[in-house]
């Protein structure tokens, strides 16, 4: 989740710094994100269902706060 939270948009971005492989690749498996490169260049964006699905916990979030 927290990869998740801290894309910015849906436009191509680097990982934050200690992503781990298995972590882009699970989230790739469930359909929230899309990557791209290998090793150090290796970049990711959000899908349209990541896109929502953090919008979604974000209005949570918020919700939760009020």
């Amino acid at each position: 989740m927290v990869l998740l939270h801290s894309a910015n948009g849906v436009d191509w971005q680097s990982p934050p710094k200690g992503t781990s492989l298995k972590t882009l690749s699970e989230a790739e498996e469930q359909g929230f994100i899309l990557i791209r490169g290998e090793f150090q260049k290796r970049q990711f964006r959000l899908t349209e269902m990541g896109f929502k699905h953090v919008e979604h916990d974000k209005r949570r979030l918020e919700a939760r706060k009020s």
